[in-house]
C-alpha cells in the first residue's frame, strides 16, 4: 500500500501549477504520480486513488467545483444567473432541460424558474445556444484554420468570464467588454470560415451591426431577425471601455444572453447542431421568445 503525506500532495500540486495543469485534473494525475506501478483504474482499481482524490480535494477545495465540462453558458431568472456546464457526451446520448441546465431534477428547475413559463422557455432556449455553441467548436475544430479556432475559442472564453462575473457578483458594469467582444470574435471566426477576406474583416472594426449584416449577407439563417435585434442594442465598444454603458444589471444579463444567442447563431450556419431548432419545433417551448 502506497502512503502519501499532505506535503506530498501539495509539492505536486505546486508543480502541476508551474505546468498548467487545471485544477480539475490534478487529483488523476497525483494518483498517477504517487502511486506510479501500483496505479489500477478499472475492476479492480487501487482504493487508493480514491483516498488521493479526497485528500486533494480538501487541501484544494478548487479541483471540486471548477470542472469546465465542455464548455460554459449562462441562464437566467430574472437578475439571477445560473453558470451552465455542457456535460461531456459520447455517442447517442438524451438530455432534458434541467439536467442540461444542471438542476437535480424537474421540480428544481420550475422553483428556480419561479413557475413562470416563460423564465423557463428562455432557460431552455439559453441551454441550448450555449450547447450548439460549444459543441460546433468541438466538431469543426480539426476542419477549419488555427486562426478561425483561435477566434471561436477567444470568444467562447469571453462569454466564460461574463458567466463567472454575473454569479459571483452582483456590480455588472465590468464585463460589457467582455460581452462586446464575445459578439465580435466569435463573427469574426465565422466570416473568416467563410473565405471574408482579412481587409473586409478589419473593416468591419468594432460595429456589431455591420458584423451582423455582413454575417447574414454570408450565409442567411433563419435566427437573422433575432440577430440584428440584439447586435443593434450592443453598445459601442470603444466608448464603454472609458465611460461605462450606464445600464442595469437586468439589461446588462439581457446582453449576456443576447451574445450567447449570437455567438450560437453563428456558429449553427456552419455546422450540424441546432439544439434550438429542436425546442423551437416542439409544442413547447415552441417558437423562441
Amino acid at each position: 500500500m502506497t502512503s502519501f503525506t499532505d506535503e506530498d500532495i501539495l509539492q505536486l500540486d505546486h508543480r502541476y501549477a508551474q505546468e498548467g495543469v487545471p485544477f480539475h485534473a490534478r487529483p488523476f494525475r497525483a494518483a498517477v504520480d504517487l502511486l506510479k506501478d501500483q496505479f489500477v483504474l478499472g475492476l479492480h482499481q487501487n482504493p487508493a486513488i480514491e483516498d488521493i482524490s479526497h485528500a486533494y480535494a480538501r487541501l484544494v477545495p478548487e479541483v471540486n467545483y471548477t470542472w469546465p465540462g465542455m464548455g460554459t453558458g449562462l441562464a437566467a431568472a430574472v437578475d439571477q444567473v445560473k453558470k451552465i456546464t455542457i456535460a461531456v457526451g459520447y455517442g447517442q446520448f438524451a438530455m432534458t432541460p434541467h439536467q442540461g441546465l444542471g438542476f437535480d431534477n424537474h421540480e428544481a428547475w420550475s422553483r428556480w424558474c419561479r413557475g413562470d413559463r416563460m423564465i423557463a422557455a428562455r432557460s431552455c432556449f439559453a441551454w441550448a445556444d450555449a450547447f450548439d455553441l460549444v459543441y460546433s467548436i468541438d466538431d469543426l475544430q480539426h476542419q477549419v484554420d488555427k486562426e478561425t479556432l483561435t477566434l471561436w475559442g477567444q470568444a467562447a472564453s469571453n462569454l466564460e468570464d461574463v458567466a463567472n462575473t454575473l454569479v459571483n457578483t452582483y456590480n455588472s458594469s465590468s464585463i460589457i467588454q467582455p460581452i462586446c467582444l464575445t459578439a465580435e470574435l466569435v463573427i469574426k471566426g465565422t466570416l473568416k470560415h467563410l473565405s471574408v477576406s482579412e481587409k473586409d474583416r478589419r473593416g468591419l472594426g468594432h460595429k456589431h451591426e455591420a458584423l451582423a449584416n455582413r454575417l447574414i449577407a454570408e450565409c442567411p439563417h433563419r435566427d437573422d431577425q433575432h440577430l440584428l435585434v440584439i447586435a443593434k442594442k450592443l453598445p459601442d465598444y470603444v466608448n464603454t471601455r472609458y465611460q461605462g454603458a450606464g445600464l442595469t444589471r437586468l439589461e446588462v444579463i439581457d446582453l449576456a444572453l443576447g451574445v450567447q444567442f449570437i455567438a450560437a447563431s453563428a456558429l449553427r450556419r456552419v455546422s450540424t447542431r441546432d439544439l434550438a431548432l429542436q425546442l423551437e419545433q416542439d409544442v413547447w417551448p415552441g417558437p423562441r421568445p
